[in-house]
């Protein structure tokens, strides 16, 4: 049978850093990646996301509006950078998202620097820039091995965080750039929770704050919380202040408690008014835009035959079922609860829309969504390629997305689960086995959760599991850096030494053996 430790490697150990080198060596690493970040952001110009109409959730309760355009669209073309003060035109829904703290953060940083207008999306830019530098510096610190091990994995890293299709998603209008900080946060807290006990307040306080970001970047994502409970529960976190049964709970208890809170409240928390929009074009875009039959999955969703001639028209188009005389009879009939009640019970519609979300997830970007400002003179709709070495091993897979998908994360699964078992839990490679798990685990959810979503944002909301799933081969490629470690054991192992032998007697000898005197009581 092939034994863990030939299948990750049986060499000696090489000697790690020392710690003074690895803290200087630390600070220069997340420097150079954090200004590298910058050059790929910035240079030769800025590409981020062209609005699609979606922005308006975000910027009306701030009182956001764009820039002038000089009377084009402001949406799907270019990138619009500038956001000025002014009144919203249509009212503002409620929609909670943790993206708001990073606009107001976006607003300080403008007027600091004397930039004109309210909100310049080039501060988000250069939050992604320094996210980005310190999640490779800690990887870098984290890792226990050598010089040259640490460089590569933390080259890897930055890899994966400089492809184009995640940095154009910083410097946008979207909940997605959130989403993403709150899980390459999440991913480091992992680690440092898996690692020894000196390091498991900071790495549930981590922990917590990624998922907070995560969670609350949209209601979709309330379900996000499931893996983070899931890994909070079977945490112990010491605590000397307090002494007995439950005292190692009771920081990842009220971790645990702060994100279910969380994730309760985007439950309940957005509008009405968004829900119903996001379950209509689920039915009359994802299910009959997509039918053989129209008319009998119409009437499968509770409305009349004749509603199959809305199929494939959302509720912007026009005409749309929302004009007909008897929609308010029949508006009940849709919405979330019935959508998911009717995918339970037509299996081969739901594998349809999980095929189309999984094709979606290998698509990386938007179609049709340019990425340059006018300024740059390119053409409308165009988009940015100029790293794009992720998603382009992911765009290979995508006429068959559904197979690879699934292959994927089950592979993923699988591997976590036997080095998770295998290993000892003080072994330097457990914790990334175990942060790999729970990235596997997130990823699942994640695409579960964004196969629901409005089908004219389903590109959007794929780009949160296409990042964390892009974040799993990384954790295995650091857990194979440090395999050929030690054991972090506290008490050294005993050497193994052949016992003594007993003198034997010579020819005509005679054997003196001891006498045991009684011991009277």
């Amino acid at each position: 049978m092939l034994s863990l430790r030939r299948l990750i490697g049986r060499r000696a150990a090489p000697r790690p850093v020392g710690f003074p080198t690895c803290l200087w060596l630390t600070w220069v690493v997340g420097a150079v990646a954090s200004g590298a970040m910058v050059l790929r952001m910035f240079v030769p110009t800025i590409t981020g996301l062209a609005d699609d109409g979606s922005s308006h959730r975000l910027t009306c309760p701030l009182g956001l509006v764009p820039h002038n355009t000089e009377g084009t669209s402001p949406f799907f073309d270019f990138l619009v950078l500038r956001w000025d003060r002014g009144d919203p035109t249509i009212g503002c829904p409620d929609f909670p998202t943790s993206e708001r703290w990073f606009l107001s953060a976006a607003q300080t940083l403008t007027s600091w620097f004397g930039l004109p207008g309210a909100v310049d999306l080039r501060m988000l830019g250069l939050w992604w820039c320094v996210l980005a530098g310190s999640a490779v510096a800690a990887l870098f610190a984290l890792l226990r091995t050598t010089l040259l091990r640490r460089a590569v994995a933390a080259a890897a890293l930055f890899t994966i965080l400089a492809d184009s299709a995640f940095v154009d998603y910083a410097a946008s209008m979207n909940v997605q750039l959130a989403a993403m900080s709150g899980v390459l946060i999440a991913s480091l807290g992992a680690i440092l929770l898996f690692s020894p006990a000196k390091r498991l307040i900071a790495g549930c306080m981590l922990f917590s704050f990624g998922g907070v970001l995560a969670i609350g970047a949209e209601p979709g994502n309330a379900i996000l919380v499931l893996p983070f409970l899931a890994v909070l529960s079977i945490i112990r976190v010491p605590w000397r202040a307090m002494t007995g049964r439950l005292a190692c709970r009771l920081i990842p208890g009220l971790c645990a408690l702060g994100l279910a809170v969380v994730s309760l409240t985007m439950y309940v928390g957005e509008d009405a008014r968004l829900e119903d929009t996001r379950a209509y074009n689920q039915a009359f875009l994802g299910i009959l835009g997509n039918s053989s039959d129209p008319h009998r999955d119409s009437e499968d969703l509770g409305l009349p035959p004749t509603f199959a001639a809305y199929a494939g028209q959302s509720w912007w188009a026009h005409p749309t079922a929302l004009e007909n005389p008897s929609w308010p009879t029949h508006a009940r009939s849709i919405s979330t609860t019935s959508i998911r009640t009717y995918l339970l019970g037509h299996p081969g519609q739901a594998l349809n829309l999980v095929s189309r979300s999984a094709k979606d997830l290998l698509s990386f970007r938007p179609a049709q969504t340019g990425t340059y400002p006018r300024e740059v003179g390119a053409p409308p709709r165009s988009a940015d390629c100029r790293w794009c070495a992720v998603s382009a091993i992911g765009q290979i897979f995508a006429p068959r997305a559904l197979p690879a998908l699934l292959l994927y994360l089950s592979v993923c699964g699988l591997l976590a689960a036997v080095f998770v078992r295998a290993l000892p839990k003080r072994h330097p490679a457990w914790q990334f086995g175990a942060a790999a798990g729970f990235l596997t685990a997130l990823a699942t959810v994640s695409f579960a959760s964004a196969t629901l979503s409005d089908p004219l944002e389903s590109t959007k909301a794929m780009i949160l599991p296409a990042f964390i799933a892009c974040l799993v081969p990384a954790m295995f490629f650091c857990m194979w850096c440090v395999s050929n470690q030690q054991p972090l054991t506290l008490v050294p192992e005993p050497m193994a030494t052949p016992p003594l032998a007993f003198p034997q007697p010579k020819d005509g000898a005679v054997t003196v053996r001891p006498v045991r005197r009684r011991t009277e009581t």
